[in-house]
């Protein structure tokens, strides 16, 4: 078995962890350059079909959880997949 002197092993794990580091950034790059290939086509988003009759729809108790959580829906559904929208909620009211 070989000696290894500190010198020696501390200069392997330099070039170990600058390997690595070139292989992140490469990999990186890959990612990131995905955004040009193809950004020009848009996938068509199903829309899910309604029930045709439902029952008598249950009622909800008009709390600030329930208002929140039917606002934060309206957001998602508004937003509609893209991320760089922004919107401010001014008002909640129920609609019959």
């Amino acid at each position: 078995m070989e000696n290894i002197t500190i010198m020696e092993a501390l200069g392997l794990s330099a070039v170990a962890i600058i390997v690595v580091m070139i292989v992140l950034v490469g990999l990186m790059l890959i990612v990131s350059g995905f955004k040009y290939i193809g950004g020009s086509e848009q996938v068509a988003v199903a829309s899910t079909p309604q029930p045709a009759a439902s029952p008598a729809p249950a009622v909800l108790e008009e709390d600030e959880e329930t208002k929140t959580v039917a606002a934060l829906t309206a957001l998602i559904m508004a937003n509609d997949n893209q991320q760089d929208k922004k919107y401010r909620i001014t008002s909640i009211k129920r609609i019959k």
